[in-house]
């Protein structure tokens, strides 16, 4: 801590902390912070890596004996989108992936246009990932494959189920995906090393498979479409992105949630097909096992025969296999159903926060704090989708037709969104930062953001403007047209601009005593927070504002109400009213914590002479790391109204620890107007 002098002379603004999607006070609970960097990953590898499973059957329609080249190129974009959100989301950690980008990038048009895309995409992934789950099960049941009505009626009800399960709440949810992902993960795994093990006879024969003769080649046109049509392996990506709002700690699990899923992904991508096309011809597997080509995988597995003495034997594999990934398949395509619908409620309950479609779609349940309305509506537009094309016979294609055109005009703004912050925000604190990065006239550019962004724009506008496969083409233009216009609508009726932000999220200027501290120091710094109350308005405010700083820094919080005990009295005095309003005032603190952000705050309450040596005193037993200290804005900008009355000032010059005052109250800054112009203003 510097000497008295010192204090005088560097209060400094170290950073603008930005509030993680806070509602105005009285408003609506906000989503519990559920999930850890294991849960995340499986929402996240629940809906890409679950993509294989019918993506491989649509691909090989168009690509070929080409499809691994296909799946590799669209597998570069896939690592492009992924740095993308790693960096956006530890800079926006918010619920609505390219939604919020858009919104802190652009404003709410640009903002609702990335959201109603997305949306059509998780109806779409929930849709396609529930009916190609029941058609795994026709090992079981062949009329599921002989009849894909009675697939689709199973898809329904797979979504229905899922539909409850979700509004239960996303904890519960967590637990069933990552017991999925870990059995699947190992399923896939033993798939690739039996296949290159008894199918390709050898790891060397991975990048030699015979299926690149003249008669497996696409000609170019169908290449191009392979390669544009693939990139529906990879577009789950961005579910990992709208768990950001119930994530512990977001900025940093989401980034290395992402990361990992990428490795895992990319792994699996480069395998499974090499193995299939060399198990049978591509015709083979489009016809017979389009819709569940995995499946096929396995079927084409050799018997296994091994010799141990006098003792003989053969393993049929197929026979072994078949019914085991027919199991798991079905449940991580219901992982994948379930992340879509998990995403889309969320992308929903954002834009309706953010006042883009009827406030209503916010609504939080308040028992299971899950946005339970959303959850029905996007449930139940999926469920519709299916019902309508229960007498389709290419239902997978036309679905994933939609769902590339979809996700590459929301992934299209996600990258351009992160390269336009890194130019109007460059000092920005990015926990993840993509690379590489190249500077232009001073400016940090995303090298990947701007790869990104050019191939992604590139397949939308080929699709858009491709007179083939128009199923995709005509629906997601409808689906853009209809949004546009009723955004228009509902925002007019509202008496909202149609650019302009509707509603601001807040940002806290962040003032300390100390020379403003390096990222890491802080984050290994930051592990115990305390803040002073004294009264129920001021516990409300100060603990939301703390409880996004645990959020960030994995710290502890606690709450300390001090009463000074007159000299007339002895300081163990029973001071039963005084007590009886400090636990009404902690009892507010630990309330806000505990139902809005599910955080336990530790309460005390103190007596001393001094409220402010006592509170020193607490400190310094407690091991405390920061201290917050909360001005309300509207004051004269000097230091003596920042620091105000004695107990605070005391504090801000004695406690063995970084001192951080933070405006609050209802004027709370925004936007461009956020915190003191400079120093002179403290």
């Amino acid at each position: 801590m510097t000497s008295g002098s010192d204090q005088t002379t560097h209060i400094r603004v170290i950073r603008k902390h930005r509030v993680v999607e806070r509602a105005p006070a009285g408003a609506a609970v906000h989503l519990r912070r559920a999930l850890g960097t294991a849960g995340v990953y499986a929402i996240g590898y629940g809906n890409v890596g679950s993509s294989i499973y019918y993506a491989l059957g649509i691909v090989a329609t168009y690509a070929l004996g080409a499809t691994p080249i296909a799946l590799a190129l669209a597998g570069i974009i896939f690592i492009f989108t992924a740095m993308t959100y790693a960096e956006g989301v530890s800079m926006v950690p918010t619920a609505g992936g390219s939604v919020a980008f858009a919104r802190r990038a652009f404003n709410d048009l640009f903002s609702f246009v990335a959201g109603w895309a997305l949306a059509l995409n998780y109806i779409v992934t929930t849709a396609i990932s529930a009916v190609t789950a029941a058609f795994y099960l026709s090992y079981f049941w062949p009329a599921l494959k002989e009849q894909p009505a009675l697939a689709a009626l199973g898809g329904i009800v797979m979504t229905v189920l899922l539909m409850l399960l979700n509004i239960r709440g996303v904890r519960e949810t967590a637990r069933l995906n990552i017991a999925f992902a870990v059995i699947d993960l190992a399923t896939q795994g033993l798939l690739v090393i039996l296949g290159i093990t008894l199918i390709l006879s050898g790891w060397r024969n991975l990048l030699a498979y015979p299926k690149m003769g003249p008669e497996y080649w696409p000609d170019t046109h169908q290449l191009i479409f392979g390669v544009a049509i693939a990139m529906v392996a990879y577009v789950g990506l961005e579910s990992a992105a709208q768990m950001a709002e119930e994530t512990k700690t977001p900025t940093r699990t989401v980034p290395r949630a992402l990361l990992w899923s990428v490795i895992t992904v990319i792994f699996m991508f480069a395998a499974l097909p090499i193995v299939a096309l060399c198990a049978m011809p591509p015709m083979e597997l489009v016809s017979e096992w389009g819709n569940d080509p995995v499946a096929g995988i396995a079927s084409k597995l050799p018997d296994w025969q091994f010799a141990s003495g006098a003792v003989e034997a053969r393993v049929q594999l197929s026979h072994l296999m078949m019914p085991w990934v027919a199991i798991l398949a079905f449940t991580i395509l219901a992982i994948a159903a379930n992340a879509g619908i998990l995403a889309g409620s969320r992308i929903t309950y954002n834009m309706a926060h953010h006042r883009q479609v009827f406030r209503g779609l916010s609504y939080v349940h308040p028992k299971y704090k899950t946005p339970s309305v959303a959850i029905l509506v996007i449930s139940g537009v999926a469920v519709a989708i299916i019902a309508a094309g229960m007498r389709s016979q290419d239902l997978l294609l036309k679905l994933g037709d939609l769902y590339v055109f979809s996700s590459m005009m929301a992934f299209s703004m996600a990258h351009l969104s992160v390269w336009v912050l890194r130019v109007k925000e460059p000092d920005t604190h990015r926990p993840f930062w993509a690379w590489p990065t190249v500077r232009i006239a001073g400016r940090p550019i995303s090298v990947t953001a701007t790869l990104g962004f050019l191939a992604c724009a590139a397949i939308w506008v080929w699709m858009a403007v491709s007179e083939e496969h128009v199923f995709g083409r005509n629906i997601g233009l409808a689906w853009l047209a209809i949004g546009l216009l009723f955004y228009v609508w509902y925002r007019r009726r509202e008496g909202l601009d149609l650019v302009r932000t509707a509603v601001t999220e807040d940002v806290s200027p962040l003032v300390t005593f100390l020379p403003a501290p390096r990222r890491k120091e802080m984050t290994q710094q930051i592990r115990h927070i305390l803040i002073p109350v004294h009264s129920r308005e001021y516990a409300d405010h100060m603990s939301r504002i703390a409880c996004d700083l645990a959020s960030l820094y994995v710290a502890d919080i606690t709450a300390v109400y001090a009463i000074e005990v007159p000299r007339s009295l002895p300081v163990d005095a029973d001071l039963s009213e005084e007590m009886r309003r400090a636990e009404d005032v902690l009892e507010v603190a630990a309330h806000i914590a505990d139902t809005v952000y599910d955080v336990s705050v530790e309460t005390v309450t103190l007596q001393a002479r001094s409220a402010g040596v006592g509170i020193v005193e607490c400190i310094a037993r407690r091991d405390v790391d920061l201290i917050l200290l909360g001005v309300q804005r509207g004051g004269p900008r000097t230091r003596d109204a920042l620091i105000f009355g004695t107990t605070a000032d005391y504090i801000a010059r004695h406690a063995p620890c970084a001192v951080w005052t933070v405006r609050y109250g209802e004027n709370t800054s925004r936007g461009s107007d956020a915190g003191p112009r400079d120093e002179r203003e403290l």
